[in-house]
């Protein structure tokens, strides 16, 4: 089987996070899509909504990594702790060591982040830090040689 997961987002307004996200986290493969007026109908939105302004699906890249995010056609949005976004980069190719050590001094830089674990060295041997964006979205930057990793399946 081949499959993937896709992180998907929920937001007021995904046209300005996707702004966030290319500001902060420097986000590359910016896509965005306003709803069609069959659309608009089939999610009950005023006859009157300006549709370039709302987003039926977007997408973006960070170090790599794909996510995708909408506006919040299904009610309030709700942010929670019980999930963190995992960006989890191989220590043993130096580029990808490197644009990891980037991402973070970007994101202190930015101040647009809380810090909840400063990104250094932990016990295991690997790096890691742990941050919140503006939206409430918990992120996990998280840097190890693959080739240390045991295979659970073995």
């Amino acid at each position: 089987m081949q499959s993937r997961i896709i992180p998907s987002f929920t937001f007021e307004s995904a046209k300005e996070a996707l702004a966030y996200y290319q500001t902060v986290f420097g986000a590359t493969d910016v896509y965005r899509f306003s709803p069609q007026p069959e659309q608009a109908k089939q999610f009950h939105l005023p006859a009157d909504a300006d549709l370039e302004s709302l987003t039926i699906h977007a997408g973006f890249t960070v170090l790599g990594m794909s996510f995708q995010c909408a506006d919040s056609f299904r009610g309030p949005v709700q942010s929670s702790n019980q999930v963190d976004m995992i960006l989890d980069i191989n220590g043993d190719d130096a580029a990808s060591v490197q644009a990891a050590d980037a991402f973070y001094q970007r994101l202190v830089a930015s101040g647009e982040v809380t810090i909840d674990m400063p990104y250094e060295e932990q016990f295991w041997g690997g790096k890691m830090g742990h941050f919140t964006d503006k939206y409430g979205i918990s992120w996990m930057l998280h840097v190890m040689p693959w080739s240390q990793i045991k295979d659970p399946n073995q």
